[in-house]
């Protein structure tokens, strides 16, 4: 072979080398129908039951509905999720596991041939999930299903957020104060479904013109609701500040009587931002600088407050979670000549507990560039989507242990009737009474936090002192004991410090919890 004959043929070899290889052509089936997948699925073998539909009828627990076809044991899981399908990435919630002997919502045996309708608890329920709004119940422990699945069935849940400000704003501002209108967009862009800043500066000056906003803002979250595809459930967050929290208690109420069925299988929730009626008979009212400007200012507030009148904000029956961030800061902070305080703690007439965040000590007041309401703009509404994780972390819970309930003064559906003595009653809670001097709580803390309990004679509001301290362990349960208590009634709260979670300033949050009243050695003291 010549030279040229040579470099012919070794070009032509690398050409070759170079080229790209084609791959065989793929055969892709045609798509399968809803048998033919149910068959194909278990390695070859037809499940045992069908996913036909699931819904919630009050997001406290999922109803599904199958079809078995071969007797069987069923078990499901909860999921939520941003999509209708099933995938690592999704969060579980809950589960359930029939046993032999359980019956349908029909009576008939789970697990027998045919259709069944079943309701399955979910001890925490199903919060408001911007950015996982699907609910997923899958049969089996597939870790993967895919949307229309044989084994999986879903529902999406929608979701409003109302953010509604508080009195004396300038009723020039046509659509609400600025830091309303800044968190009503950062709730959109968490992903709520519709927001609505509620806006009534056009006469928060009026004293006593709060309370009839709620019916006229229930008239509008209706609305909203009935815009939302129907049938499916829709969640309701209200965000309140001062006493916009009296606008927002109201408008629930007003709800209750006509609330769609979209919003009745929702998750309702009310957060309040220093709650505070315009009202000189609840507890909590301000702190003045001392000195001439100091006093002027508690005389105006007060007139103001004693024409106005307003109720309480409270927490009605059938919201399923309640917070309340407050401050009761100094006047002299961020030089202010009065500052008002948040009212806590808040009645409650619902079954769900009320999580308490003191935020005095990050500096925070009832208004103004450092307001509660600002703080909540800046650290927890943009966090909303994955449910606050920082504040769920940091909720403390606490109670009595033992004893037997003593009635509580009986309080009006609105608590505006009741006198100043019953509405505090009804703030602070049951009164237990215990056979001994000796008293125990318990209850659950971020894990590590040192948590404090203070106490004071129910009768005196104004006085409380330290009791002692304690430690959460790592799965954040706490217990503390205090002995030797003189007869008569208390009251005591808790608070908490984690360290660990505190990571700048602003987030200086101290969890706070009511521990309830309580009767040690004997009955309670007369004025309690």
């Amino acid at each position: 072979m010549n030279a040229g004959r040579f470099l012919d043929l070794f070009r032509a070899l690398r050409r070759s080398s170079r080229a790209p290889r084609r791959r065989p052509r793929a055969c892709s089936p045609a798509p399968l129908g809803l048998e033919a997948r149910i068959a194909l699925s278990g390695a070859g073998v037809a499940p045992p039951l069908t996913m036909l539909s699931a819904t919630t009828a009050d997001s406290k627990g999922v109803t599904v509905t199958y079809r078995v076809d071969t007797p069987t044991t069923p078990t499901f899981r909860v999921y939520r999720s941003a999509d209708p399908g099933l995938d690592a990435g999704d969060s579980l919630v809950g589960g359930y596991s029939a046993q032999a002997t359980t019956a349908d919502d029909a009576g008939n045996p789970a697990g027998s041939v045919g259709t069944h309708t079943l309701t399955i608890p979910l001890p925490g329920g199903l919060p408001i999930s911007p950015s996982r709004p699907y609910v997923l119940v899958v049969a089996g422990d597939a870790p993967t299903a895919a949307a229309g699945s044989a084994d999986l069935a879903s529902f999406r849940k929608f979701s409003i957020a109302v953010v509604t400000h508080g009195a004396l704003i300038n009723g020039s501002w046509k659509y609400g104060p600025p830091w309303e209108l800044s968190t009503a967009k950062v709730l959109q862009r968490e992903g709520f479904d519709a927001v609505l800043p509620f806006n009534w500066a056009y006469q928060s000056g009026q004293p006593g013109k709060a309370p009839a906003q709620g019916p006229r803002l229930a008239g509008m979250i209706r609305e909203m609701a009935e815009s939302l595809p129907a049938g499916s459930p829709i969640d309701l967050q209200l965000i309140g500040h001062s006493e916009g929290n009296v606008v927002n208690t109201q408008a629930i109420v007003a709800l209750e009587g006509s609330m769609p069925p979209g919003l009745r299988a929702g998750y309702l929730v009310e957060t309040m931002l220093d709650p505070h009626a315009a009202s000189n008979n609840v507890p909590g009212q301000a702190s003045e600088r001392s000195g001439l400007l100091g006093s002027l200012a508690r005389s105006l507030v007060r007139d103001y407050q004693g024409r106005a009148n307003d109720p309480p904000a409270y927490v009605p029956a059938g919201v399923d979670a309640a917070q309340v961030f407050y401050q009761h800061s100094k006047a002299e902070v961020h030089n202010q000549i009065y500052n008002l305080w948040g009212q806590v703690p808040v009645a409650n007439l619902g079954d769900a507990p009320i999580a308490y965040y003191n935020l005095t000590a990050a500096g925070a007041v009832h208004s103004g560039r450092f307001g509660v309401s600002l703080w909540y703009r800046n650290f927890v509404a943009p966090t909303l989507a994955e449910q606050s994780p920082l504040i769920r972390e940091l909720t403390l819970t606490g109670s009595v242990e033992g004893g037997t309930t003593v009635a509580s003064p009986a309080a009006t559906p609105g608590l505006a009737a009741n006198p100043p003595a019953a509405r505090r009653a009804v703030a602070w809670g049951t009164t237990r009474a215990l056979a001994s001097g000796s008293v125990t709580f318990s209850g659950t803390a971020a894990p590590g936090s040192q948590v404090r309990v203070y106490m004071g004679p129910a009768a005196d509001p104004s006085t409380i002192a330290p009791a002692g301290r304690t430690t959460a362990d790592a799965s954040g349960r706490w217990t503390f004991t205090r002995p030797a208590l003189a007869g008569g009634t208390y009251r005591a709260v808790a608070m908490s410090y984690a360290r660990g979670l505190q990571t700048r300033p602003g987030l200086a949050i101290v969890p706070m919890t009511p521990l309830g009243r309580f009767t040690a050695s004997g009955r309670p003291r007369d004025g309690a």
